[in-house]
């Protein structure tokens, strides 16, 4: 049966590129405007580092939550703390002595920094001395301050022991002497005499006994101002700057990371000061937590030179393991949230960053990563843009293992600002025509408050979904089910009908596929629970199902980027729900897979899959528009090369031109099929040859040169290039 209409928009099929543009137009209206976006493939600007995948007390007090399953897609560069709310209430509450209370913080922030900062993660962590001194808005109304009536011996004291602390685990830290000292509530002496003595005294002794230590500061409560530059004046006439200026970014019409950044370099240029990086460490107030405007500063981050970035969490403060409530707590388990999926949006933009120009209030930023066959973007909005916005992108002779026969591939996926999110939703996926070495992606921004992302890549590297039906249990891929599991026939807006369903708790179901990926689609309704979903046995992720609505056939979880093979998905009722729901069922429609895609240059000649080479052929390297710079060629009648690969097809490329001859292709010793690579004008990377539908295992393609050719052509050489197979 095939899929309902909506469905189609997720399909990978390839669509023509003037029906692909119709997909992605809004209805016109009185208030809709179209802005501009740009990308410029072909101008680079510096490696993409990830700043702003960072989070002020984000993990749990012993640092175990959230699981990998969510925090290592991050990519996290930054993560901030100092065990405040910790009970004990820290040195204060020892009676400025290392007691019970204070222990109990440096075991949480030993705890945190260890999983942060080492393998497979390789974070920053930056150990904020004042909440665990104890001044974290909770101390006592007589609480006392470092350096009381110049006094600073127990806060010497307090930073030896810290630092003997930190050292004896094993664990590498940033220190922040004092968070927000100009806010009044952590500091209320202020900025003063008091204060001084304070940061004059914390940054040398952190030196004497660490003397590589990198030191964070003064952690300013606002926006970049003169009061910044006086403070980066006073210490630099002390001897005591710190590595890393650090300062607040939330509110206001000047918490832009570029124009901040830009202002505080004017400040140091201006003092004759080099060498120090910028962090703003806490940004993102709570009116601007939406995953729209979470992308627009991502995007300014990554434009702006600054070295890190902590988004802060003051609402759900201090040991939640939530990400700063991008995560979200429902039925006892965490599950993501838009703002999540924005961030590891963001986190998918690795490699090389590339010029980009936004429009208005909306911003893009984007990235080329070649080992990942990808160019990818992050549309984000400060204002609310509600309309169409044309993203022009250019370049593509510079990256031309993007685009193979006049064609590239493109997604866009929308990132709506829910609190429960399974999955970004894809509106848009299909080849798209290259002309002049640029396409134009129509995105509409529909939705005031959420993010966007653009996915380009090769068009032989994507192929068809396959589509399972909850009734199929054997074959491929098919599903399984445990005990508990009832079968509902007749449902007229789900796929064949059926579904499968439990509202026992750990009633357990698996999805098993070959592919790359897979999205398990079922209902979401008003009685619906929490699922857990899990790939191969590892950690599992959560999915709330729970909607005012009814919606069949929703997308309810989904993994991508897996390893070639066979993997299983397992589906299990947590017993937990939404507290607006009003049962735990799960309901299982249908499952989609993303075959197994591997690139294979034309120089791979062993592995599972791998070209050969009969005699006369040539290799020549260091060309710059072929994938890997290589290719094999020939012009000998009657020699042959092979492809053997595993899977159910394959896709070869190589090069059309004018001297270019006829081929013919034949897959495990069948027919031969003849193919002419003549073009009029040089094509390189172009799709020469494509199979698909073959039976599960391997098979070999056999390529043989003619010797024949277009009476147009002027030889007749045969060049390869690379293949995807699935």
């Amino acid at each position: 049966m095939a899929l309902p209409a909506r469905l189609k928009i997720k399909s990978w099929l390839a669509v023509a590129a003037t029906a692909a543009l119709t997909l992605l137009v809004i209805p016109p209206t009185a208030s809709a405007t179209t802005e501009t976006l740009s990308v410029d493939l072909s101008t680079t600007a510096g490696p993409m580092t990830g700043v702003g995948e960072g989070y002020l007390y984000g993990l749990s007090q012993d640092g175990s939550a959230p699981g990998d399953n969510y925090l290592q897609p991050l990519n996290l560069t930054l993560m901030r703390g100092g065990g405040a709310r910790v009970a004990g209430d820290g040195w204060i509450g020892d009676g400025y002595k290392a007691g019970a209370g204070y222990q109990a913080r440096i075991n949480s922030i030993i705890a945190q920094a260890k999983r942060v900062t080492q393998a497979p993660y390789h974070a920053e962590y930056v150990l904020m001395l004042s909440d665990l001194w104890g001044a974290d808005l909770s101390q006592p109304g007589n609480a006392l301050y470092p350096c009381n009536n110049g006094d600073c011996s127990s806060w010497t004291t307090f930073i030896d022991d810290t630092v003997a602390a930190m050292q004896s685990a094993g664990v590498t830290v940033t220190y922040e002497p004092y968070n927000e000292p100009n806010a009044g509530g952590f500091f209320p002496p202020g900025i003063g005499t008091q204060y001084w003595n304070m940061w004059n005294s914390a940054v040398r002794e952190i030196r004497r006994v660490a003397p590589s230590a990198r030191i964070d500061g003064p952690a300013y409560a606002s926006n970049p101002t003169s009061a910044l530059q006086t403070w980066i004046q006073t210490a630099q006439a002390a001897g005591t700057l710190p590595n890393v200026i650090s300062y607040h970014l939330g509110g206001g019409t000047t918490d832009d990371p570029v124009a901040a950044v830009a202002q505080v370099n004017g400040y140091l240029s201006a003092a004759g000061i080099t060498g120090l990086t910028q962090s703003s460490n806490e940004y993102l107030v709570p009116n601007q937590q939406d995953a729209a405007h979470t992308a627009w500063i991502l995007d300014r981050f990554a434009q702006s030179g600054m070295a890190t970035a902590a988004r802060t969490e003051w609402i759900n403060c201090c040991t939640s393991g939530d990400l700063g409530v991008t995560l979200t707590h429902t039925g006892g388990n965490l599950v993501p949230s838009g703002q999540y999926w924005t961030y590891r949006a963001y986190a998918t933009l690795t490699g090389t960053r590339v010029a980009t120009t936004g429009s208005g209030s909306t911003t893009i930023t984007a990235a080329i990563d070649s080992t990942k066959n990808q160019a990818a973007a992050l549309i984000g909005d400060s204002a609310g843009f509600v309309g169409q916005a044309n993203v022009s992108i250019t370049g593509f002779g510079s990256v031309p293992w993007l685009a193979s026969g006049g064609a590239t591939h493109v997604e866009v996926d929308r990132i709506p600002d829910v609190a429960s999110l399974n999955s970004p939703q894809t509106v848009f996926s299909g080849n798209l025509t290259v002309s002049g070495g640029a396409i134009t992606v129509p995105v509409a921004l529909g939705d005031k408050n959420g993010a966007y992302a653009v996915y380009v890549t090769p068009p032989g590297s994507v192929t068809s979904d396959t589509t399972t039906d909850d009734t199929a249990t054997s074959g491929t891929d098919h599903f399984g089910y445990g005990a508990n599991w009832g079968t509902a026939t007749g449902v007229s807006d789900l796929l064949q009908g059926t579904a499968h369903w439990s509202n026992t708790t750990g009633a357990s179901a698996t999805y098993t596929f070959t592919g790359s990926g897979a999205t398990i689609w079922g209902v979401k309704d008003h009685d619906q629970g929490i699922a857990a979903f899990s790939v191969d046995g590892g950690p599992a992720t959560y999915a709330d199902d729970y909607a005012t609505t009814r919606t069949s056939q929703a997308p309810l979880w989904s993994t991508t980027g897996l390893s070639s093979g066979t993997h299983t998905v397992t589906i299990s009722n947590t017993g937990t729900k939404n507290t607006a729901s009003t049962n735990v069922t799960v309901a299982l429609d249908y499952a989609t897979v993303t075959p197994n895609v591997s690139t294979i240059d034309d120089a791979a000649t062993t592995g599972t899959n791998r070209f050969g080479y009969g005699s006369n052929w040539g290799a020549t390297t260091g060309i710059g528009d072929l994938y890997s710079g290589t290719t094999h060629w020939n012009n000998t009648t009657g020699s042959t090369a092979t492809l053997t690969f595993t899977g159910t097809g394959a896709v070869i490329y190589g090069v059309k031109d004018v001297d270019q001859g006829i081929a013919t292709y034949s897959v495990d010793g069948g027919t031969a099929r003849s193919v002419d690579d003549y073009s009029a004008t040089r094509i390189p990377g172009a799709s020469l040859f494509t199979i698909s539908g073959l039976t599960s295992g391997t098979h070999t393609v056999t390529i043989t040169v003619t010797g024949t050719k277009n009476g147009a052509s002027s030889n007749n050489t045969i060049a390869l290039d690379s293949a995807t197979t699935f």
